[in-house]
């Protein structure tokens, strides 16, 4: 019996696995695209964003990477595809491939609606070290000024520019510090903010220093500090977030093998994520996932409708998924509360707006020249 749920708000699509710097809390610095003749090209991708149109004309395109921006041509194609089909579109960069105006105005007008850059700190230092690469925040910070200046010079408004922060043991008691920079020094929309999770990438039962070494984040403290943040700066927090955000710290100090990473046998004391109910996944071969873990099944998307079909008909694995409290669920892309109160009406908004989805009408898609997918 196919599920009832409204249509995915979001798909992730991924553009390459190589990435330019060398963060300790990522592998992908270590991977590479050797296998690019693979990948799914970008004439399938448009066909999955007919798909992903037609199930939801008010859905949001993520582009993933590695850095995503390595690849320009692949980036702007899927870009255009999205902005063609009506589509939003979101994606975080690490900023080192927007060095002159004329790249910060290029990605606004054909890029991403809101383009996210990642800033583990406000401080310089800090940053360079866990990102791996000596220069690395003053690139990060030049880039997200070169865009401000941009979106003000293009009267742009409904274009976004956010810094995606990452929160960790040595950094949490400066999170004022970090909005001051990113709201007031730097003048951006927003920072939003992701919290410690294993490696990023990572698996096998492969060590994990980082996220045991940078676990030790005082949960009481630390919601203080977001409390406290709120009121100074405006922020229209979700008190339901932070509370997540409290008890996901609970969880991890009462774990004991912090090391093992996503071999971990620990997991948060409550199940916080909803991606099962919003999300789709496309890895760089054209499977289709409701998160990015392998441990649930996919799909491969091959012909006109198996997007639909495969959201449809996915109720056993999202069963199974309600059971899974590992600590991704904690993650920007997945978590079941915004991190604000109006990103939460947005979510409310979307399920008031879609009821269950109306059965596909395929022999009138295909007379409209739907094309088949290829690899």
């Amino acid at each position: 019996m196919p599920d009832t749920l409204p249509p995915p708000r979001f798909v992730f699509m991924e553009v390459n696995k190589r990435c330019n710097l060398r963060c300790t809390h990522c592998d992908y610095w270590q991977r590479d695209d050797d296998d690019r003749a693979r990948y799914l090209g970008l004439d399938a991708k448009r066909a999955i964003l007919d798909d992903f149109a037609a199930m939801n004309p008010d859905g949001a395109l993520v582009i993933c990477g590695g850095e995503p921006m390595l690849d320009l041509e692949e980036y702007f194609g899927l870009c255009a595809a999205a902005r063609a089909r009506g589509l939003h579109i979101l994606s975080v960069v690490n900023g080192t491939r927007i060095r002159r105006a004329e790249m910060a105005e290029r990605v606004l007008r054909e890029g991403p609606h809101e383009v996210s850059i990642s800033l583990n700190s406000h401080d310089p230092a800090l940053h360079d070290e866990t990102r791996g690469v000596p220069g690395a925040f003053e690139r990060a910070v030049a880039a997200l000024r070169l865009l401000v200046a941009a979106k003000r010079r293009l009267g742009m408004t409904d274009s976004r520019i956010y810094v995606m922060g990452l929160i960790f043991a040595r950094n949490y008691e400066h999170i004022e510090e970090f909005y001051d920079l990113v709201l007031n020094d730097i003048g951006a929309d927003q920072l939003k903010l992701n919290f410690l999770q294993p490696s990023f990438g990572g698996g096998g039962g492969a060590p994990d220093p980082f996220f045991a070494a940078e676990s030790g984040v005082d949960a009481e403290r630390l919601t203080a500090i977001l409390s406290r943040a709120d009121a100074r700066f405006g922020l229209g927090l979700n008190p339901a977030w932070i509370d997540a955000v409290g008890m996901y710290f609970r969880s991890i100090a009462a774990a004991q093998d912090l090391e093992r990473g996503w071999a971990s046998r620990s997991a948060t004391e409550d199940h916080i994520c909803n991606t099962y109910e919003r999300n789709v996944m496309i890895d760089h071969y054209g499977v289709a996932r409701l998160c990015f873990s392998t441990q649930f099944p996919g799909k491969a998307l091959r012909a006109p409708g198996d997007l639909r079909r495969f959201w449809e008909r996915a109720g056993t694995t999202r069963a199974r998924m309600r059971q899974c409290n590992q600590w991704c669920g904690i993650s920007h892309s997945v978590r079941r509360e915004s991190s604000t109160l109006k990103g939460r009406a947005k979510m409310e908004a979307h399920l008031a707006r879609h009821g269950p989805m109306p059965a596909p009408d395929w022999a009138s898609r295909a007379a409209a020249g739907l094309h088949a997918l290829v690899r």
